[in-house]
């Protein structure tokens, strides 16, 4: 009798983990330009850093075409420099936004969530790091989504923005960054590492198992 009640239960727990399995939605990040990652699970899209100025500083150059950026659609936006966000660009959108308050007061405020310790978004929690980078606001982001973790550290050279972070699914950092962190044994506990900021082509030293992104490439978080 034990036996058979044990084996339901794990009858059980066997079909109700399945139903779960199929009904979660893997995370597809594509490589825009520059720091601008489109990331969706299907219903919700988070952009970052986007839209920015195309080529602007001898950055990346986009063209916008992105089907299905409409809707559920929430901007990142880490600091107000051209490279990485162009207020009369997302003025012709009908997204919201986070971001620091240089990037947002000017901003219709219906679109803007309010900056917080913790936010949601549709299924994300957004958790922003106020970190240092030249003489402007600049916010690095933690996001949680369906249980996998990214860290969006923008421009920000600080290392205490790497302190404290539980492991994660996916570390998104800058190639100047990334290489202080190495050499300051700081770099997260993570399942992937991937570069943005980064010139075409570049080779970033001692990161062998970087992905390292070309302009339109999906990366699957999970």
């Amino acid at each position: 009798m034990i036996r058979i009640i044990y084996f339901f239960y794990f009858f059980i727990g066997f079909l109700l983990a399945g139903m779960f399995s199929a009904n979660a939605k893997s995370l597809e990040a594509s490589f825009i330009g520059n720091e601008a990652f489109r990331v969706t699970d299907g219903d919700y899209v988070l952009l970052t850093d986007f839209p920015y100025k195309s080529g602007v500083y001898g950055y990346m150059k986009y063209t916008f075409n992105f089907p299905g950026t409409t809707g559920n659609v929430l901007s990142l936006i880490t600091h107000r420099h051209d490279d990485h966000f162009m207020p009369l660009l997302f003025s012709e959108q009908n997204w919201k936004i986070i971001g620091p308050k240089e990037v947002t007061l000017p901003l219709d405020q219906n679109r803007v969530v309010k900056l917080d310790r913790k936010m949601t978004f549709g299924p994300m929690e957004i958790m922003p790091r106020w970190t240092n980078h030249a003489n402007v606001e600049h916010l690095s982001y933690l996001v949680k989504w369906q249980g996998y973790r990214m860290y969006f550290t923008g421009d920000t050279e600080d290392l205490s923005a790497l302190e404290g972070l539980p492991p994660l699914d996916a570390l998104i950092i800058t190639p100047w960054f990334y290489r202080k962190a190495k050499m300051n044994e700081m770099v997260p506990e993570t399942e992937k590492i991937i570069i943005y900021h980064h010139k075409e082509k570049d080779i970033i030293p001692d990161c062998a198992n970087c992905i390292i992104p070309v302009q339109d490439q999906i990366i699957n978080i999970k």
